[in-house]
This record gives C-alpha cells, sequence and structure tokens, in this order.
C-alpha cells in the first residue's frame, strides 16, 4: 500500500480528527477559505438554490408567526421606503377617481418619478394605454362623441 492509501485509509477512520485539522486551518487562513467559499457557490449555484429555498420553506412552514413578523417588517420597510420617494403618505382615496380604496404608488416609466396614489384600476388603466396622453384624449374624444347616441337612442 503506498503513502497516500494509507493516509486516505487514516483519514476514513479518523474523520474526528481531520475535521479539527481543517477547522484549525480554516480559523488560520480566513482569506484561503473565504475564496473556497466562493469558488464553490459559483460552481454549485442550482444546487445550493435548491437547498436553501427546501430549507426556506421548512423554516417558513415551522415559524409561523416568526414569517408573519418577518413579512410585517418587510411590509413596512416597503411603505416607508414608497413614503419616502413620494414625499407623503398613502392616500385614503384615488386621486383619480376619488374612489373611498386601497391606493397604489403611480410613477412615470420613463423618469421613474411618482405622480400619485391612484387605486388599482386607474392605475392598470394607465398601464394599458402606456401612460399615452394622445391616445387617453382620442379615448375621451370617442366617449363624448358616441356616449350622446347611445343615450339619444335608449330614449327613443
Amino acid at each position: 500500500m503506498t503513502t497516500y492509501e494509507q493516509v486516505k485509509e487514516w483519514r476514513k477512520k479518523n474523520k474526528d480528527k481531520v475535521n479539527e485539522q481543517a477547522k484549525r486551518y480554516r480559523a488560520k487562513h480566513p482569506e484561503t477559505n473565504k475564496k473556497a467559499k466562493a469558488k464553490y457557490r459559483e460552481k454549485n449555484k442550482d444546487k445550493i438554490r435548491e437547498r436553501e429555498k427546501i430549507y426556506a420553506a421548512r423554516w417558513r412552514k415551522e415559524n409561523p408567526t416568526a414569517q408573519q413578523i418577518r413579512y410585517e417588517r418587510w411590509r413596512n420597510n416597503k411603505e416607508t421606503k414608497l413614503w419616502n420617494i413620494a414625499g407623503r403618505p398613502r392616500a385614503e382615496k384615488c386621486e383619480l377617481c376619488d374612489i373611498d380604496e386601497l391606493t397604489v404608488f403611480d410613477h412615470c416609466h420613463i423618469s421613474g418619478k411618482f405622480r400619485g396614489w391612484i387605486c388599482d384600476r386607474c392605475n392598470k388603466v394607465l398601464g394599458i394605454v402606456k401612460d399615452s396622453i394622445d391616445l387617453l384624449r382620442k379615448m375621451a374624444d370617442y366617449l363624448e362623441k358616441n356616449n350622446d347616441k347611445i343615450i339619444i337612442e335608449t330614449k327613443e
């Protein structure tokens, strides 16, 4: 048996000692350990993500109260960020249609600047027309012209 095979055999039999040696080496050479970890993570991204995903799901299931607290903290942080960007707290009513409904953060998709707090429906309409002022004007003109026809036809 060669010396290397003897070393391998010794390592199999003395896992505690090998682990202790590795621990001392990592403590003595933290930069080398950091590089090795980064290299391993880069090489095994998918495997690590899958493992972390399973771990996170299990943690959420086992700790529903902690998860709820974590979610609340995340939601409050998000809300605070939006308030800071907007310069004011969330409005109680939609600033377009004045409906008393939960409002969302509306922003310009070109500049990214805050425009106002509007209801989800108004926000979706602006998104569907891709913030086109011309298209909205054409739609308003269309409704003005054609709503009169409908009202007259229903009266007759």
